[in-house]
């Protein structure tokens, strides 16, 4: 049966005004029509939901999350874990973590890096309909360099080596290769790893280039060759310039950018993510944030804490487009408290109303994803219903409780209403 919502205030995702008292009206997994209560009547036979006393809000999108953790310091999702959890456990961790987002608003998250494609099994089942869960936009296997962020033979002794899918690139002919791996496993974009932070800790180094730039070249001309966007780990320095010249589509972290790369960026539409909450949850939790083992990371914490959020401030100052994406499944970034990162990015400099553009219609637009992120006449049927109103505090999102609701695909997907409240009422007049 159609729905129908009855929204007191509507925040569209567009960045327009809020509108008051709209009817929203939902056939099938689309948005129908989206008007004004005095000019639309809800036709005979919908099933109404009365949002008249609350906030509505696109379904929310978090552009950075590797659903393989959990957030949880302990439970040993990177490194080897592959050594100790089978490809079917990894898979089920995935969905677990997705169904936690989805439960807390958020419709569609990007996954920027899972193992064995179990982000890609876990998309595919829900897009079948044989699981509940959030949109799931991926991009398989990360691209990496030998010794790379992403090489995960990096943890073992030298005589050892892991079987199964690897995406490690040293020249072109690699990173065109392994976009195609990618490509063959239908992924919906590419991650590369453009620099890291692992070798210049020691001597006390913000970042240094991962790959060069003529492998980056390859890998992007590939993937746009095929209608993928690229995004790349990445925090500045050469690797930043040289990937924002070779006409990357988006840079994860950037928490050292320059101003003359911020300039680049805003001038070539290059979006920011600037996952916010890892560095914010550095801040609240200390050491016990970071992997044991590496003397050098406490130091290169304080450097991410003194940076991160000013590097946001001036990429808005400058005009590059700011993306939502919390990073989740780094130490205490746990899925299902997303909504932290809407925090972050106004402690930051952003409007509550830029916040919620970068985790709605802005999202999609940078992921390219285009059937999501505003609540529009055609558009996904993915919505949030909220007690109170996010622009005047954006924390509010936080509190499960005060998220009664949450709609994915035209179907109630988390229902948090009062006991004895009407769950539906069917309309009888047109």
């Amino acid at each position: 049966m159609p729905l129908a919502i009855r929204a007191g205030r509507l925040i569209d995702g567009t960045g327009a005004p809020p509108r008051r008292n709209v009817v929203i009206l939902i056939e099938k997994n689309r948005f129908d029509v989206v008007a004004g209560d005095r000019e639309t009547a809800v036709p005979v036979g919908y099933e109404v939901i009365d949002a008249s006393r609350s906030t509505v809000l696109p379904g929310l999108i978090d552009c950075h999350v590797h659903l393989v953790g959990s957030g949880d310091p302990r439970d040993g999702a990177f490194g080897v874990a592959e050594l100790a959890k089978s490809i079917p456990a990894t898979t089920l961790a995935c969905y677990k973590n997705a169904l936690r987002d989805l439960e807390a608003g958020w419709t569609t998250v990007r996954d920027a890096a899972a193992r064995y494609y179990a982000d890609v099994a876990v998309r595919d089942a829900i897009n079948r309909g044989e699981l509940v869960g959030p949109r799931v936009w991926c991009c398989g296997l990360g691209i990496t360099s030998t010794a790379g962020h992403m090489d995960r033979e990096k943890y073992l002794a030298p005589h050892l080596s892991l079987p199964g899918p690897s995406a490690v690139a040293d020249d072109p002919t690699e990173g065109r290769k392994a976009v195609r791996f990618n490509l063959r496993n239908n992924v919906d974009f590419i991650k590369i790893n453009a620099t890291l932070t692992e070798h210049v800790r020691r001597y006390f180094g913000y970042m240094a280039p991962e790959m060069t730039r003529e492998t980056m070249a390859a890998i992007f001309e590939e993937a746009h060759w095929h209608g993928r966007r690229v995004t790349a780990h990445c925090y500045g320095g050469p690797g930043a310039t040289w990937a924002i010249e070779e006409g990357i589509d988006g840079i994860e972290h950037g928490f050292y950018l320059s101003d003359e790369q911020l300039d680049m960026m805003a001038k070539r539409g290059t979006v920011l993510c600037p996952t916010l909450s890892v560095v914010g949850r550095f801040r609240e939790h200390g050491d016990a944030a970071l992997p044991p083992g590496d003397p050098y990371l406490p130091a290169w914490r304080e450097k991410a804490i003194a940076n991160a959020w000013k590097t946001a401030g001036r990429a808005r100052e400058r005009g590059v487009k700011i993306i939502c994406g919390t990073d989740a499944a780094m130490p205490y970034v746990f899925h299902g408290t997303n909504a932290y990162e809407l925090e972050m990015l106004v402690e930051a400099g952003l409007t509550p109303m830029e916040a919620l553009v970068a985790a709605t219609g802005g999202a999609a637009d940078a992921i390219d994803f285009q059937d999501i992120g505003t609540i529009a006449p055609g558009k996904f049927a993915d919505l949030v219903v909220v007690d109170g109103d996010p622009l005047e505090d954006i924390r509010i999102l936080q509190d499960l409780k005060r998220i009664p609701l949450v709609i994915k695909d035209g179907r109630i997907a988390a229902d948090r209403r009062p006991a004895g409240e009407p769950a539906l009422s069917t309309v009888s007049r047109s």
